[in-house]
């Protein structure tokens, strides 16, 4: 438990809540649609943490964001992806930059007290450019949800090959590299009509709640990243949920990923992608040892509470210098 000295906070507040205060904007369009956003699982999530180490926090949908109502909050959460936010002066400032790191500018990284880019290439590479404090904070996962399913979760839900993602109109990277295939193959999002054969569309959406079973019983999980992600190593969300359940990862490589890539295997061309695919089919020993320790090193070292913790601390600092 943290203990805040109350003339921190309200200085900023002049003492409207009775422990430091956050608001925790993401680019969520509709409050009806919130729970197909990733960025609104993660902020309910972080919340919930925040909350247990004892500040007030609301969560803004996008057409929230300017809001009167946010003015009386000591600090701004920003959750960047592909929507800017116009920073309020008299609050502490701080951006996660999740997504979309093309669509940053450096002005606008500068605008806020703290930023925490969830990579370690593009936190270095953007820290040499500014006086702004500039942290990596990678993504992470809730090890309460996702979690590794029971033997009877495994054997209903197995697949061969699975994977969890939406097309937004386009081919995806790691079902171009590896169409066709001569394994069984589950993709679950929207959009898929038309790209891809009927036989491999399962659903449009899986609950939040449901996703462990599937990742978890896997024989292989998929995953791919956008061209500026990969390139500026943002690692995505789907990997750390992946091994929090257990499972065994195949993934596009993405640049430093450091510790992170000991416990997933990458690929670089279609002929590396479907000979570790046969590989590891092949030997499922090794990858189920592999699943096994990536889950520990989740549950070690990127969960929410110890992002939560992360915040606390940058934030007890600001408090004091920027009142």
């Amino acid at each position: 438990m943290y203990f805040f000295k109350k003339y921190q906070f309200q200085k900023i507040t002049k003492g409207i809540f009775s422990s430091p205060s956050i608001v925790i904007k993401i680019p969520v369009t509709k409050w009806r649609r919130a729970h197909s956003w990733g960025d609104y699982h993660m902020a309910v999530l972080l919340k919930n943490e925040l909350e247990k180490i004892g500040y007030f926090v609301l969560i803004q949908i996008l057409a929230e964001w300017d809001n009167p109502e946010a003015d009386k909050y000591d600090i701004a959460i920003v959750f960047r992806g592909l929507s800017r936010y116009k920073v309020k002066p008299h609050q502490i400032n701080i951006m996660w930059n999740i997504s979309h790191p093309d669509d940053v500018s450096l002005d606008e990284y500068a605008s806020y007290d703290q930023v925490f880019i969830a990579s370690n290439y593009w936190s270095k590479k953007i820290s040499e450019q500014l006086s702004t404090p500039v942290e990596a904070m990678l993504q992470c996962t809730d090890i309460k949800r996702f979690k590794e399913p029971n033997d009877s979760e495994k054997n209903k839900y197995r697949q061969q090959l699975l994977f969890v993602g939406n097309s937004r109109k386009v081919y995806r990277k790691i079902l171009s590299d590896l169409l066709p295939t001569r394994y069984s193959l589950a993709v679950y999002g929207k959009d898929w009509k038309g790209l891809l054969p009927k036989k491999y569309i399962k659903a449009k959406h899986i609950l939040n709640d449901q996703l462990y079973k599937h990742y978890g019983s896997a024989d292989i999980l998929l995953n791919d990243h956008w061209d500026d992600m990969r390139n500026k190593g943002f690692v995505s969300n789907r990997i750390f949920d992946g091994l929090a359940c257990g499972a065994f990862i195949i993934s596009d490589k993405v640049r430093e990923m450091d510790e992170l890539e000991n416990y997933i295997q990458t690929y670089e061309t279609p002929e590396e992608l479907k000979k570790q695919i046969s590989l590891y089919l092949e030997q499922p020993q090794e990858k189920g040892d592999k699943a096994q320790k990536g889950m520990a090193y989740i549950h070690k070292n990127h969960t929410f509470k110890e992002r939560a913790k992360q915040f606390s601390d940058v934030i007890q600092k600001l408090m004091i210098t920027k009142v």
